[in-house]
């Protein structure tokens, strides 16, 4: 991997890796901005010696409960971003290959029933990011290209990986909506200028907020996307409803240290921090205690995902031993 290659490699990481924190919440609705944003090439920065440990657990869920924990990654490294499949047979992860310079990330996949792991394509570029693509054989990946570049790709299960969005460079991650639109994080010059931007069907790109957190999630069911937004040291949830293109107020304060969420239900947003997964319903101002994970990591839980059935959960354990 070159040094060029790398230090995209390590922005990337660092923006995965990043714990900010957001804005007061306040309860009135606002239009989203409608100012149109350019594509937006990562900032470099100096090799770093290497990238944070992380590691990918799987576990069976059953009535707010979780059983049968297995960490899932051979080799200690980078292991993050956990993705199941649309039949929960599968589970994709970005996995590091190697280590220091050589190394790269490429997107591993597990077979939950027999236990075998290998590499949904082995590539000489870095991936990121894997999504599955609704109704479709293949994943959307975030790829940091030989020149630096990170662009969105499509990664079939057979056939060759082609750029998706060619017009749209400094993609950091993305989460599909309903309407073959999707919510993306681009990276800025710094951490201050990375923005949410909503590009819809037709390939409008709109800026929704800058000084954002990293997470993004569509409500089940309806056209609304959820980021969040940074004032000061707490991150704030904020949604972005495309049909009528209005954005909310602030409109609920992020647990402490979160930045990672995900649709549990239409009703039920979930949210991890420290070694707990909390929940919120709309229009709560607090949140509540929803599942422990103590047992299973000793430092913090960031990333994670459910099976469709909603019978698994996949998290990311940041091991103790290795918080900065």
């Amino acid at each position: 991997m070159s040094a060029l290659t790398y230090c995209s490699v390590f922005i990337l990481a660092a923006a995965l890796c990043s714990n900010a924190c957001a804005q007061t919440a306040t309860a009135n609705t606002a239009s989203a901005p409608k100012a149109k944003v350019a594509a937006t090439a990562a900032t470099q920065a100096p090799a770093p010696a290497a990238v944070p440990a992380y590691d990918v657990f799987l576990a069976d869920l059953l009535d707010g409960k979780i059983s049968n924990v297995k960490k899932v990654n051979a080799n200690t490294g980078y292991h993050n971003q956990p993705a199941f499949n649309l039949t929960g047979t599968q589970l994709y992860f970005t996995s590091q290959q190697g280590s220091g310079e050589k190394s790269q990330m490429d997107i591993a996949r597990y077979d939950i029933k027999s236990g075998t792991l290998d590499l949904f394509q082995s590539t000489a570029l870095s991936e990121y990011s894997p999504t599955v693509l609704p109704a479709d054989q293949a994943l959307s990946a975030v790829v940091v290209e030989a020149d630096g570049k990170q662009r969105l790709w499509r990664l079939p299960v057979t056939g060759e990986p082609a750029v998706m969005l060619p017009e749209v460079v400094g993609v950091g991650y993305h989460a599909w909506g309903p309407a073959d639109d999707v919510l993306l994080f681009i990276l800025g010059k710094d951490e201050a200028d990375h923005q949410i931007a909503y590009r819809n069907s037709n390939g409008e790109l709109t800026t929704l907020a800058r000084n954002i957190g990293r997470g993004l999630a569509w409500r089940p069911g309806t056209n609304e996307g959820y980021f969040s937004e940074r004032n000061d040291k707490r991150l704030a949830l904020k949604m972005y409803e495309t049909q009528n293109m209005q954005q909310s107020a602030q409109l609920v304060l992020l647990p402490e240290t979160a930045q990672d969420f995900r649709w549990w239900n239409r009703d039920l947003l979930i949210a991890s921090a420290g070694q707990k997964l909390l929940s919120w319903q709309p229009g709560d101002k607090r949140w509540q205690r929803w599942l422990e994970l103590s047992d299973h990591c000793d430092g913090s839980v960031s990333r994670f995902s459910f099976s469709i059935d909603q019978k698994q959960l996949a998290f990311v354990c940041q091991p103790a031993a290795v918080k900065p």
